[in-house]
């Protein structure tokens, strides 16, 4: 096992641990937020439909927005650095926003509920956005060091693994009598949420110290940083492995809900969301648990190969969610067969075994997606050296604007397919032509996709060897001033 280089920067570890307080802020600005269905749909009744547009169209916006604001934060300079005055100001906003959106009314026409969400729903995803890439940018500047970047990660990740454990209570905890209906309800928990992600939100602002800020004093045009940018091939590897990774990802979150429902448990939707709350509530636990190697396994194997066997076990999973997902498993008839003695009930049995992705192959498919966030801050050096600057917001707006594009696709598109499968939803069992064309639009995308990741993950060039070549170019010149 190697040791961190005693000539390479690294933050100490309490500053990496708060700024990783800030991740609190990111979650729960955006998952908060994403209540905004739900309630806006059975609390004030404004029509499903009217909602995926309220919500979509702002996410475009902020996604062609970003880019700008990263190019705008890089070469931003303040007597208070470049990322702290976006992280102030959007922590500010993004408090008032959480605590302002659930005021409006449900005697309100439809049209204006629909214009308030739009409104509301802008803002928030574009402040929130800017928050993120420039918590993330900062993190950036902690350490040098090649696997350090590892342990900044997944620092970040503990933060948002915290938040994804109890953000899942907030609905039913609105729904509580004691406020009065869930309108009452959110407006209360949404002030809180409020307080909690401003006093997150500042905690990096006063525990961190920006390395660059007095940084790209002649700074370059944003469509020249841009072309630089999609120019440089291991950002196009990566950004092309993070989209394939995700796509089928996405694809099949979206279906699985239908599977589980009309195929898995056969119309019982209690049942079948009980299941998926135990699976994201196993993977999250057992993420959580296996987080802290992810710095030693970085410097065990590196990055790079982490990334792969990350991208490897995704397929493998890929691959093992059919036999995994359904009321009837051949795997479990075997089992049966084999020991009868065990008196297995295979009907009442198989729909939990969806839980064996959740419990041992999601944290390993985590721990190659924390390793990935972690190869971000290496190409902004790699950039540094071809092209003199410190772009570490304008590269986490791109990577952010790609996965943005990429989950508006993704709605619009499962939508289609939905269409395209039959799928009725005033009956409650689908027939067995519709739940099997589901699940083909569900599984075939997802096998596709992660195997496309797998084979640009072995192709991405940069590892431990190479960005020390890279970080010793960097020293020599920054000391020499000859950087161009």
């Amino acid at each position: 096992m190697s040791a961190p280089s005693t000539d390479i920067y690294t933050a100490p570890r309490k500053t990496m641990w708060l700024w990783g307080v800030g991740a609190l802020a990111d979650a729960m600005m955006i998952q908060t937020f994403a209540l905004v269905l739900p309630i806006f749909n059975t609390g004030f009744g404004l029509d499903a439909v009217l909602l995926s547009w309220a919500v979509m169209v702002p996410r475009f916006v902020d996604g062609a927005l970003g880019p700008f604001i990263g190019h705008w934060s890089d070469n931003t300079h303040t007597r208070w650095g470049r990322r702290k005055p976006f992280l102030v100001l959007t922590g500010i906003l993004s408090a008032c926003i959480m605590a302002g959106i659930w005021w409006a009314s449900p005697a309100w026409p439809k049209l204006g509920q629909f214009v308030y969400v739009v409104t509301f729903a802008t803002f928030y995803y574009t402040v929130w956005g800017i928050f993120s890439m420039t918590h993330y940018a900062l993190g950036y500047e902690l350490t040098d060091d090649y696997h350090e970047r590892s342990r900044v990660m997944a620092i970040r990740n503990t933060f948002l693994q915290v938040v994804a454990l109890g953000v899942g209570w907030i609905y039913p905890l609105a729904l509580n009598p004691v406020f009065g209906g869930e309108i009452n309800g959110i407006r209360v928990i949404g002030a809180i949420m409020a307080v909690l992600i401003l006093a997150s939100a500042m905690v990096p602002v006063f525990a961190c110290k920006e390395r660059f800020a007095m940084s790209n004093r002649k700074p370059a045009p944003i469509m020249k940083c841009l072309k630089e940018a999609v120019q440089l091939k291991p950002f196009v590897i990566y950004l092309a492995m993070r989209f394939f990774s995700s796509f089928g990802l996405v694809v099949f979150g979206q279906l699985v809900f239908y599977i589980n429902v009309y195929h898995v448990c056969g119309g019982d939707k209690k049942m079948a969301t009980t299941i998926m709350a135990i699976a994201s509530a196993m993977t999250v636990g057992m993420t959580l648990l296996v987080l802290p190697l992810v710095p030693r396994l970085s410097r065990k194997i590196g990055k790079r190969q982490g990334v792969i066997i990350g991208a490897a076990v995704a397929v493998f999973q890929a691959c093992l969610v059919p036999f995994l997902y359904t009321s009837d498993s051949v795997i479990l008839r075997w089992i049966a067969g084999v020991f009868p003695g065990l008196h297995l009930d295979v009907a009442a049995v198989s729909p939990y075994l969806q839980l064996v992705a959740a419990f041992l192959l999601a944290p390993l498919v985590g721990v190659g997606v924390v390793l990935r966030e972690a190869i971000v801050p290496d190409i902004c050096d790699v950039d540094e050296l071809e092209h003199g600057e410190r772009r570490e917001g304008l590269f986490t707006a791109v990577v952010n604007f790609v996965y943005k594009m990429e989950v508006s696709l993704c709605v619009v598109l499962v939508g289609y397919m939905l269409a395209f499968s039959g799928f009725n939803q005033k009956i409650m069992m689908q027939s067995a032509d519709v739940l099997v064309r589901i699940q083909w639009c569900a599984y075939l995308p997802n096998i596709i996709f992660a195997t496309l990741a797998l084979i640009l993950a072995i192709k991405f060039p940069i590892n431990e060897a190479y960005m020390a070549r890279i970080h010793a170019q960097l020293e020599e010149r920054r000391k020499a001033g000859t950087l161009p």
